[in-house]
Parts: C-alpha cells; sequence; structure tokens
C-alpha cells in the first residue's frame, strides 16, 4: 500500500494536504494536478460503495440550457466508444448503486458508485471519455436539446427535444418561477440571473455551433476536478485517470469564471404570474416569498447557523412567527429555506402560499413587526434548543446514507468551487458546539435576524399570482415563433425539413451496431455472486403485539415504525385517513398545544411522520392488511423521551384545536394542488391500477384522486364539512390506535433493541385492547381509460393490467425481460423518439400486475401505441450473447440493491408482512442468470392484456388531452 506524502507527485498529481476526519470516518487527501491545475479529492475508508465523479464549472451566459443540453449530449457516444447513447447503453448492465449526470447553477457533474471494483474502473473509463472526448452529433443536438419536428410536409410544424420537453414540465412548477425571479432580482448581471436548465422560451435561440463552443470553452481537465470516495486503491485511482486521459492534454487553460453580478443596494419587489387552467379560480392560489442575501458560499459558520434559523422562523410549529402568520389568515401554508450552496451567494428565503397580491403589504408588515418582537424578547430557549437537536440528529443520520460518498462529494465541492480547501467542509461537530454555544448564551441568533433579516437592503420579495390567460400566451408566442419559421420556408424547406426529421427519427429508431457496442466495458456472469447476502427481520413479540426486529449499524440511531391495522375502517372513512395521520403528527395532545408539541419532538426525535401501505401476499388476491405506519427516529440518547413522547399521542391526541385543524386542511389541499398541476403522475398511477387489486383500491382512496377531490371538496367548503371531518377523526382514532392487529419494527443496534423492549412493552399496554371487526368494504367501480386536465405543458401517460393473473407464472427471468423494457425499449420509443423526459414501470410480482408511466411526455396517442406494441416487439426479440448478459447483469443488480440501515430495515420488514423470503429472493437470483432469449419471448403473449384489459390514465395539458379524448371514456377537470 502507498505511503503519501506531501509535496510529493503521483502519476501527475501533487499531495497538497491529507488528514484523517473522525467524524467521517476517512482519510482525505487533496491534490492538484502538476500540468493542468485542476484538483482531485479522495475520500478514503472502508466503504465498498465506491464513488467516483468528474464535475466542471459551467456558467452560462444565457437562458438556452446549452449547459444542461451538454450534460445529457456527452453521454450519447464517444470517440472511443462511438456507441448511440452510451448512458442507456451503461444503465442497462451493471451493479451500479448510481448512475446520473446532473446541471447546477454554475456546475455539471458526472457522479457513479458501485461495489464492484472491475466495474468501477470501467465506468470511470467510459465517463471520463465521454466528457473529455464526446462525439456531438448534430443528430444528438436535434434529440437531446430541441429541433424543428415535420414528419410529414403537411403535418404541423412543432418544437420537440428532451430538455424542452424535460422543462416544459420543470415550467409548469410556480415554485420554480418563484425561484427564478429570487436569483434574477437579488443577483442582477450574474450568472445565476440565468437559467441554466434552459426556459423553454429561449432554448430554440441555441445552435449547434454554440452547443459545441460550450463543450470547447467549458470541458477542459483545468476547469474540472476530480472526486474518489470509498475502498478502491488511491494509487490505481490517479494512475487511471493520468494515463488514460489527462496525459493527453499539454497545456492548462483558464478556469470558467462565475459573474457575481451587481449588489442589490436597496429592498425591491417583482409581480410575475403563473398559468393555471381556463376558468378556475384564482382567488388564494398566489405564491408570495421574501428573500435575503446572508453572504457567500465561504462563510461557513453563517451559513450553517442560519440553516437553523431558517427552520426556528419559518418552519417549526412552535414559531411565533408562523403562528402570528397563521392567525393572520393572510395564507394557507407558510415555511422557508436557507440556500447555502446553489449559487455564490446565500439566500434566505421565506414563501407564502395560497394567499392573494392583496394581501401582501399586511404580510410584509406583521413580517418585520413580529421578528423585531422576536430579538427583542428573546427567541424562545425551548424552540432554539429542539432546532439544534433536530439539525444534529441530520448531521448525524448522515453516516447513514447508502450514497454516502455522493453526499460527500456534494458538501465538498461548493468549497473547492469557491477556492477553499473542502476539508472544512467536511467536518461540523466543533462548529456546531461553537454555534450551540453562541446561540444559548450570547444571543447569537437574533444578532444574525437582526442584522441579515430586518435591517438588510439586499431583500426582494416576489409575487407570484395566478393566471387563466398565460397558458394561451405562452402557446400562442411558440406558435407565432413556429409560424414566422414556417412562413419563411419555400416547398423545398418543407420537404428538406420532413426529410431530416425522417432522418433523425431513422437515426433514433437504428440499433447499434454488435461492433460499436462490444467496445463498451462489461461484467460478466462470473463477476456476480451467485449467493448475495439477503437482509431478514427477527420476528418477536411484546405481549400480543408483534415485533419485527432488524439488529444493523445505525451510527446510534433508533428506527422505530408502529403500524396499525386499516382493516375496520369503512370506506367513507378512508379518504381521511391521510389527513388523521398528518393531523396526528402534528396537532399535540391532552398535555401540549401544537406549539409545545413541535418543540418537544423536534428535541427528543430526528423525525416524526406517517406513511400508508396495503400488502398483499403471493396467491392471496382476496386478502389484503392495509397498514397506517407511524415512524419516529431518534438518537440513542433520546430514546425513552421519543418512545413516552409517542404514548402521549397515542392515548391522548387531542383534536380540540379546531382552528389549526382548520389550518391544515387548507395548508395540505394547496401543496396537493401544487403537486397535481406540477408533477401529476403518482395521482395518474395510482388511478389506473386501483381496479386490479384490493390494494390498488385503498390506495385509490388513502391517496389517489379519490383522497384528492376530497381534500379539494373539504378544503373549498370547510365549514359545510368540518363536523363531518372532526367526526372522522375521533372514529378513526378510536378504530385505528389499538392493540389489535398492531405490528412494531425496530432497526437498531443490539444495546438498543435490548433498551427499547420494555419501553415498547410501556407503549403497548397503555393502548386498548378491545376488538374491532373488519370493515365489509364494497369498493366503488374506477372508470377504466380517463383522462385529468391541468395545467401542465406536458402530460404524464399511464397504462396497466394485471400480467399474470396466476402468480405461478411469473419467475425471475420476467426481471430480466423488465429491465430491457424500462432501460431499452421505452427508453429508446418514449424518451428518445416520442421526447418524453423518461418513462419507466411499476410491477409487483406478489399481485402480478404491471404498468408503464410516462414523464413530462409531450405525445399521448404516440407513447399508447409504444405501450400497446409491446407483445409483437417482445414476441420477435433478437438479442445478441452478449447483449443478453448484459440485461442479466441489470436485472441481478436490481434485485440487489444498496441500502442504508433504514432502508435495508423498511425492505425486510415489507418483505416479511408479503411472505418474501431470502429463498425466494435466492430463486429468483437462480432464474435471473439462467436467463436467454427465449424466455423473454414467452412472455410476449401476456402483454395482449395491456389492450384488452387496459387501464389507461393520462393527466396534464388540457389541449392535449382534448386533442385526443376519443382515448378516453371520460375527461375531468382537477
Amino acid at each position: 500500500m502507498t505511503t503519501f506524502t506531501l509535496g510529493s507527485t503521483y502519476h501527475g498529481f501533487t499531495l497538497d494536504r491529507v488528514s484523517h476526519i473522525e467524524e467521517i470516518n476517512s482519510t482525505v487527501y487533496l491534490f492538484t494536478h502538476a500540468v493542468l491545475g485542476c484538483q482531485a479529492l479522495a475520500i478514503k475508508n472502508q466503504d465498498p460503495n465506491k464513488t467516483f465523479c468528474v464535475s466542471f464549472m459551467t456558467v452560462p451566459e444565457d437562458s438556452t440550457g446549452v449547459a444542461h443540453i451538454l450534460e445529457h449530449s456527452v453521454l450519447m457516444g464517444s470517440k472511443k466508444y462511438p456507441v448511440k447513447d452510451v448512458f442507456g447503453e451503461i444503465n442497462k448492465g451493471g451493479l451500479m448503486t448510481f448512475l446520473n449526470a446532473m446541471t447546477g447553477s454554475d456546475t455539471t457533474w458526472y457522479p457513479f458508485a458501485t461495489r464492484n471494483l472491475k466495474e468501477y474502473f470501467n465506468i470511470m473509463d467510459v465517463y471520463c471519455d465521454v466528457v473529455f472526448n464526446p462525439l456531438l452529433l448534430r443528430s444528438t443536438f436535434e434529440q437531446e436539446g430541441w429541433h424543428y419536428h415535420l414528419e410529414k410536409e403537411e403535418d404541423k410544424l412543432q418544437y420537440m427535444g428532451v430538455v424542452f420537453n424535460e422543462m416544459k414540465g420543470a415550467y409548469s412548477d410556480p415554485i420554480r418561477s418563484l425561484f427564478h425571479n429570487i436569483y434574477q432580482g437579488l443577483m442582477p448581471e450574474s450568472t445565476y440571473a440565468h437559467e441554466s436548465g434552459g426556459d423553454p422560451r429561449r432554448i430554440p435561440d441555441l445552435n449547434y455551433e454554440q452547443f459545441v463552443e460550450f463543450h470547447r470553452s467549458h470541458y477542459h481537465p483545468s476547469n474540472s476536478t476530480l472526486f474518489f470516495y470509498g475502498d478502491a486503491p488511491l494509487e490505481e485511482e490517479l494512475a487511471f485517470v493520468q494515463e488514460r486521459f489527462l496525459s493527453t492534454f499539454s497545456q492548462p487553460v483558464d478556469k470558467a469564471r462565475i459573474r457575481e453580478g451587481v449588489d442589490v443596494t436597496a429592498p425591491l419587489s417583482i409581480e410575475d404570474s403563473y398559468p393555471v387552467q381556463p376558468g378556475s379560480p384564482t382567488t388564494e392560489r398566489t405564491f408570495l416569498a421574501i428573500s435575503s442575501v446572508i453572504g457567500t458560499i465561504r462563510d461557513r459558520k453563517l451559513n450553517t447557523a442560519f440553516q437553523i434559523i431558517a427552520n426556528i422562523l419559518f418552519n417549526s410549529d412552535g414559531s411565533p412567527l408562523k403562528k402570528a402568520v397563521f392567525n393572520a389568515g393572510v395564507c394557507k401554508d407558510f415555511g422557508g429555506l436557507f440556500l447555502s450552496n446553489s449559487s455564490i451567494k446565500s439566500l434566505i428565503v421565506t414563501y407564502l402560499v395560497g394567499t392573494d397580491a392583496a394581501k401582501r403589504d399586511h404580510f410584509l408588515a406583521l413580517y418585520k413587526a413580529t421578528l423585531t418582537r422576536m430579538v427583542d424578547q428573546g427567541l424562545d430557549r425551548e424552540l432554539m434548543l429542539s432546532e439544534l437537536n433536530k439539525y444534529e440528529f441530520s448531521v448525524r443520520e448522515e453516516m447513514n446514507k447508502a450514497q454516502r460518498g455522493l453526499d460527500l462529494i456534494s458538501k465538498a465541492l461548493p468549497a473547492i468551487k469557491s477556492g477553499l480547501p473542502p476539508f472544512d467542509a467536511l467536518e461540523i461537530d466543533a462548529l456546531l458546539a461553537e454555534i450551540r454555544r453562541q446561540a444559548t448564551e450570547d444571543g447569537f441568533f437574533e444578532q444574525l435576524i437582526r442584522t441579515y433579516l430586518l435591517d438588510n437592503p439586499a431583500t426582494v420579495t416576489v409575487t407570484l399570482a395566478p393566471d387563466p390567460e398565460k397558458m394561451a400566451r405562452n402557446l400562442l408566442e411558440e406558435q407565432q415563433r413556429l409560424e414566422a419559421f414556417n412562413a419563411s420556408l419555400d416547398a423545398n424547406g418543407r420537404r428538406q425539413l420532413a426529410e431530416r426529421t425522417r432522418e433523425l427519427m431513422a437515426l433514433q429508431a437504428a440499433p447499434n451496431t454488435a461492433e460499436d457496442l462490444r467496445r463498451l466495458p462489461r461484467l460478466g456472469l462470473d463477476d456476480l455472486d451467485p449467493r448475495p447476502p439477503f437482509h431478514e427481520v427477527k420476528p418477536s413479540s411484546l405481549d400480543d403485539v408483534e415485533v419485527l426486529v432488524n439488529s444493523l449499524e445505525t451510527n446510534g440511531i433508533c428506527y422505530l415504525d408502529f403500524g396499525f391495522d386499516c382493516s375496520a375502517l369503512p370506506l367513507e372513512l378512508l379518504p381521511y385517513l391521510d389527513l388523521f395521520a398528518t393531523i396526528l403528527t402534528e396537532i399535540g395532545t391532552a398535555n401540549k398545544d401544537y406549539m409545545q408539541f413541535a418543540k418537544a419532538i423536534n428535541l427528543c426525535t430526528g423525525d416524526f411522520s406517517h406513511s400508508f401501505q396495503a400488502y398483499m401476499r403471493a396467491g392471496e388476491r382476496d386478502t389484503v392488511r392495509p397498514i397506517l405506519w407511524l415512524h419516529v427516529k431518534a438518537l440513542s440518547s433520546y430514546l425513552d423521551q421519543a418512545i413516552e413522547l409517542l404514548t402521549e399521542v397515542l392515548t391522548s391526541v387531542d383534536f380540540s384545536d379546531e382552528h389549526h385543524i382548520e389550518e391544515i386542511i387548507h395548508r395540505e389541499f394547496a401543496w396537493a394542488e401544487h403537486s397535481v398541476q406540477s408533477e401529476g403522475y403518482s395521482l395518474a398511477a395510482t388511478r389506473a391500477f386501483a381496479p386490479l387489486s384490493l390494494a390498488g383500491q385503498y390506495n385509490e382512496q388513502v391517496h389517489g384522486v379519490t383522497a384528492y377531490l376530497h381534500l379539494k371538496n373539504l378544503a373549498g367548503d370547510y365549514l359545510a364539512g368540518e363536523a363531518q371531518l372532526h367526526a372522522a377523526l375521533r372514529r378513526i382514532r378510536e378504530l385505528l390506535l389499538r392493540r389489535q392487529g398492531m405490528v412494531i419494527t425496530v432497526t437498531a443496534e443490539d444495546r438498543d433493541i435490548a433498551r427499547f423492549e420494555p419501553l415498547g412493552l410501556d407503549l403497548v399496554k397503555a393502548l386498548p385492547q378491545g376488538v374491532v371487526s373488519p370493515a365489509q368494504i364494497q369498493f366503488p367501480a374506477v372508470p377504466r381509460t380517463q383522462a385529468f386536465t391541468t395545467s401542465a405543458e406536458v402530460v404524464y401517460n399511464v397504462q396497466a393490467c394485471t400480467l399474470f393473473s396466476d402468480p405461478g407464472q411469473y419467475n425471475g427471468r420476467f426481471e430480466v425481460l423488465r429491465t430491457w423494457m424500462s432501460r431499452d425499449y421505452l427508453w429508446n420509443t418514449v424518451r428518445q423518439m416520442g421526447g418524453a423526459y423518461g418513462c419507466f414501470i411499476q410491477f409487483n410480482p406478489l399481485t402480478g400486475n404491471f404498468g408503464m408511466i410516462s414523464y413530462r411526455d409531450p405525445q399521448i396517442s404516440k407513447t399508447f401505441e409504444a405501450y400497446e406494441a409491446l407483445p409483437k416487439v417482445i414476441g420477435a426479440l433478437a438479442l445478441s450473447p452478449e447483449s443478453m448478459q448484459q440485461l442479466v447483469v441489470g436485472a441481478y443488480g436490481t434485485a440487489t440493491p444498496h441500502q442504508g440501515p433504514a432502508g435495508r430495515g423498511a425492505a425486510a420488514r415489507n418483505d416479511y408482512l408479503t411472505g418474501v423470503t431470502p429463498a425466494f429472493r435466492q430463486q429468483r437470483i437462480e432464474e435471473i442468470v439462467r436467463t436467454g432469449v427465449d424466455d423473454l419471448r414467452s412472455f410476449g403473449p401476456l402483454f395482449d392484456r395491456l389492450r384488452e384489459e387496459r387501464n389507461r390514465v393520462t393527466i396534464g395539458n388540457r389541449d392535449k388531452i382534448e386533442q385526443e379524448k376519443d382515448l378516453f371514456g371520460e375527461v375531468m377537470e382537477l
């Protein structure tokens, strides 16, 4: 093993500094390349999940999205790997635990992680070649960025491109517009005043030559930073990148420079709008934000302090400011956040959701008066301690993340980007101790609030109002631009454009040659562990309650799940269940109002949340076990207090605060409405799967379209539904919070599992013991073809069916086909050829239910045609032995995921409750590795059910849906 010496050079890299950081149990090395000047940061430890990243400073000068388009495009082939869509080919088959590329406001980075050393160097070779030596074909720019699309000369001209459609979907989210206005207001003439992802109105301004030039000027090694994490040999990593790539560059170049813009010296106000559906109400749908410049990313102590201050002021239910805002009735929700490293300057943001522009001045006066009073009187000590504790918990839990390397790289990158050594960014214990002392003893937080919030001229107020006409104006602007271009074409020009469109489509449809594919390095079946380890819970009990135990290393954190059987709830109570759980985790108890409870929960836990799952076991289609989970995570030192507080909640939750419950309802609907309008695919998927199983019916009632419409009606006329709501809350509490059918999961270290037993027993004994009968539910029929219109500019298309009516038909070989469908067929047809941002599969092997979901899709009928072509395509499937092996390795990787302790515990819990054993998983592995192409083709006839028994749901843009409404039995507005 090499001993590294300061000042010495290793494979072109000179070691500048080395330090062992106890907090992350790692030795950290910082190198500078002797010729090119780029830095390399190595974080070395025993983590087998090796992580590599190469990042570039990519500084936009406009909002054409060139950095984002380039991020997509370099992954589409390189000199060494002239493979169409290198990323897609790698993604088809490998053991990677993470594989992606991301564009930030001033940086583009290419990270991946794997537990396999051979694959680690394989993908390192590919990633370095695609970024330093990409092909950047014109067809790639047209596919990933934008192009004029005209399949037939008589068709209507349109824009098409993956990033173009992705950003159309992103711009459907008013929150994105809110933040874009904040950056433009507080950092005018800066890098951050531009939209690095691309504004759909500006993306067509970018041409191919500008795109290629951006790569030339930004993707030189001198403008990059390299990161290595985990247990791979460091000297081999340095030698690999030097000998294969960096040695081919003989001269350094200047790094890209961020434009910091001009400083704001006086408060300003910005007014803008966002689209809502024509004819929809606009009252109480405005977004309002106040944002101030705090410092720069170099001000670490200041930024850490404001991470905590933002939660004290804006997010804790114990905040006097939050209470004052709600009591004033100026909005449906109030919150905030601190942005420490998304730009060169750090910003604090507070926002109102569901307000009106006319309430702005009243809010601003209330905001300033309440902050002044809090500072003058001093912050509530208990509130301050609770948020300090919660922040420290989040720091401790970072050690448990599955992608720990990626997390540490994301901490170090901003420091390196700003010219600071990254070592301080990887340590925090001493800094937190200093901040805690100053905050509790010296009035530190109060001083900061006065200086940076009350007396700060660098402040912007953004008002974003709903506009029912904006969507039409945006479309008209786009159509006028297309018509102007169309008018510039003569008949020959239209013919050439149609030919180019068809040429591009043919290129997209053409497969890679076997010769080109063989250039990509791959794993073989002999690289796979034939008997991978599978974690399993240990069943136990406390009195008569089932307990599932996961003994795992958790860094002193206890993850506790308390499950309550929902089978006694009648149909009419199910749409209230998620609201009940939300209120339960916030409202307080007989001894603590909601503000006191918020402080208490944050003092002793890192989180108190809920989820719902309906469990079905293989071959038991007529039975379901619906469970509401309450999740608690706490440090070992606070386990007693956490259990005591949860016991208090379960035995004396208090629903008497009618005013706060009303606030919660309006808040929940405001965010539900926002989610539906900007990211509606989950509702569509839940609706499509609803008719296929009892679990699907439960999911539809609890968090599907049915639940959303129920919430919409309740929020729309709250007084009319208030009495029924409170009756439902009381009845659910009576039927749910009892020992019958309860199940507890404990994921912790052995000493804490032993400590939990008497504490958990006391909690169980405090609950009522009586027996309630299961409800006899007749679920209402759900339409099988349905569309829901929103103000989004794209759509989400879902089609589902019961693929395996007999669970015995399913085997592990289907997982290989599933890998081909998601990472090859749908990737090519729906994403690359159709222009959608993505398309994925949802499948449950226990029920046999299968569905496909497109994401930020410009198409409807073409996507459904791609779905329904599967029987024919699968039946004629021809794959080379190399391609077949690639898919097998990919399916194996999916079946053996890399998880942190919380994820492993939850997965083992779900396996136990659905009857999935390690033996079942091992059998699936053995079936996967024995799969051949004939096995894949044998599944083809099953996909006829996609047409014969289709459940089809689309959600999104009204105009697109209206144009293809014949595909649906019903169209309705959400």
